[in-house]
């Protein structure tokens, strides 16, 4: 802002002067007043961001502490849940390994009956063999018998006859 005055008898014209300083002034006070409106502005913006900041930085935390505790109870849930995986990996063997023994005892016994199946299989046969045998025997020994028998009876009957007539010739 450059001015030029005129000049007076001891100088520059004294109310030129005292105007412009007057004027220059106002002009200062008018920025200065806008720049302290404006650094009030800013101050009191400054103290929003502040305090936005803290609240962020509060939230910030309380998020921290979540998530830690959030890694905390994961990691925990991961490793009880791998300890119920192996739990059950483990009953599963112990199952397995029952199951396998059972099968095993099941096959042994299963050969034992057949075996024993066998035994009876050919006891079975050996005494229907001895039956037939008996049977064969005691037919053979009935038609012997009965041959025997009628013989006998021939014999007796030709001895009864001759008595018979033995005494019939006596009387």
């Amino acid at each position: 802002m450059k001015r030029v005055f005129s000049i007076a008898i001891l100088g520059y014209n004294r109310r030129q002067v005292e105007k412009y300083l007057s004027d220059m002034r106002k002009d200062y006070e008018e920025e200065l007043s806008k720049k302290k409106e404006r650094m009030l502005q800013l101050m009191e913006e400054n103290n929003k961001i502040k305090s936005q900041l803290k609240e962020l930085e509060k939230k910030l935390e309380e998020f921290s502490e979540r998530e830690a505790y959030i890694s905390k109870a994961l990691v925990r849930a991961e490793q009880k849940a791998q300890a119920i995986i192996e739990e059950g990996r483990q009953k599963i063997a112990a199952e397995m390994y029952q199951l396998e023994m059972e099968k095993n005892k099941w096959k042994a016994r299963c050969k034992e009956i057949r075996r024993q199946l066998l035994e009876f299989e050919y006891m079975v046969c050996t005494l229907m063999e001895n039956f037939y045998s008996e049977i064969n025997y005691l037919k053979s020994k009935d038609l012997t018998d009965s041959i025997f028998a009628e013989e006998e009876d021939m014999e007796c009957d030709k001895n009864s006859e001759e008595e018979n007539a033995g005494l019939l010739s006596v009387s």
